[in-house]
């Protein structure tokens, strides 16, 4: 079987791509890697085979989608010989799954395509005039894969027009990214809670990932009696500025709630263990391996409803799900837990993670490729 996978975001998260190429591959799948980058730069992904795109990087450029997709489509037919290829994989669904609806046209090859969460919130609400496009490559692709039950519900039952709802639906499946094996060989239990409550929050220091909604609900825990610390690991990681000074300054004389620089994975498996609580109510997330990574150490988890992991747990279960932008629910989630702090760790004690290991992911992927080439 030989793929060629068409990604726009391997420059940006070269480690996820690293490992699913390199378990696409111990199931001797021969892979082509087609990389658009915007500086001129290589990702080392050892011997699989990756030509590089040179993006434009002026502004006007971008923005013309059709533009794009033409050069890279041509970039791609002249750098891979697409005949003797058996099904294209396209990472996103506009960047890339444009480029394979060409490709799927002229040569009639097979092509998977990822619905994530920059297609549905940017994409699809925003760039209207693509629409029509957008739908077309969930028409003829052989099969569409959401990496969260979130998008899947979003997108069938809501945004796509009556017309495709049924032969769109027919020919989807979830399936998560990978955590790294470094959390999943290393799990640690966590049985009691002390007092102060320590709750851990890990992300760049962004509006979206909703920090200073966060630090409201911690106060009006502490208002209330309630002990409890926060830490916010992140800072120095892809920053936004303002919102970070708005953070600072929130948080400038609270004693309680600390905001410290990014940190390796060895350091962060230190903070994870030391804390009780993981919460992060992002308004919008892909998937978010930090939640995994939380539950890999023992915590139970505070996270956003219909984004990112929400449905691949049971309900109320090892976390709870909440409204991002309610201070309120935040609060009472973080409550419930400490409440029963013992039932959500015997729950998260008790978690497979094999859905989550790459290999398991790899096969999932390849079944897909067989079933669909011979279909």
């Amino acid at each position: 079987m030989k793929i060629v996978h068409i990604c726009n975001g391997a420059q940006g998260n070269s480690p996820f791509y690293k490992f699913f190429f390199a378990a696409l591959k111990k199931n001797n799948i021969e892979q082509m890697v087609i990389i658009p980058v915007l500086i001129n730069s290589t990702v080392d992904y050892e011997d699989i085979h990756c030509e590089y795109f040179q993006r434009d990087t002026d502004i006007i450029s971008r923005l013309r989608f059709k533009r794009k997709i033409k050069k890279l489509t041509q970039f791609t037919e002249e750098r891979v010989n697409i005949g003797t290829f058996d099904f294209l994989h396209a990472h996103t669904w506009f960047s890339d799954g444009a480029v394979a609806l060409n490709l799927h046209i002229k040569y009639g090859i097979p092509y998977i395509v990822v619905v994530r969460n920059t297609d549905v919130y940017l994409f699809f609400k925003y760039f209207i005039h693509l629409r029509k496009l957008g739908y077309q490559v969930l028409e003829h692709a052989a099969q569409i894969v959401f990496i969260s039950p979130p998008y899947k519900e979003r997108l069938v039952n809501q945004l796509l027009p009556l017309r495709l709802k049924n032969k769109i639906s027919n020919k989807t499946s979830v399936i998560p990214n990978g955590a790294f094996p470094f959390w999943l060989d290393k799990r640690f239990i966590k049985d009691k809670i002390t007092n102060p409550v320590k709750l851990l929050s890990v992300g760049s220091i962004t509006p979206n990932k909703n920090f200073i909604t966060l630090c409201k609900a911690v106060e009006l825990l502490h208002f209330e009696g309630i002990d409890v610390e926060l830490t916010i690991v992140g800072k120095g990681y892809l920053d936004n500025s303002s919102y970070l000074r708005k953070l600072e300054n929130y948080i400038s004389n609270k004693k309680h709630i600390t905001l410290i620089e990014k940190k390796n994975q060895e350091e962060l498996m230190d903070f994870y263990r030391k804390h009780h609580i993981f919460v992060l109510p992002s308004h919008t997330e892909s998937f978010g391996l930090v939640y995994i990574e939380a539950l890999t150490q023992g915590l139970p988890i505070v996270y956003t409803q219909k984004q990112g992991i929400d449905g691949y747990f049971g309900l109320g279960t090892v976390g709870i799900a909440v409204n991002s932008k309610s201070i309120t629910d935040i609060a009472q989630a973080i409550r419930t837990i400490i409440e029963n702090y013992s039932t959500f760790t015997d729950n998260v004690k008790q978690l497979d993670f094999s859905n989550f290991h790459w290999e398991n992911i790899a096969k999932r992927y390849e079944e897909i490729y067989f079933l669909k080439k011979n279909s």
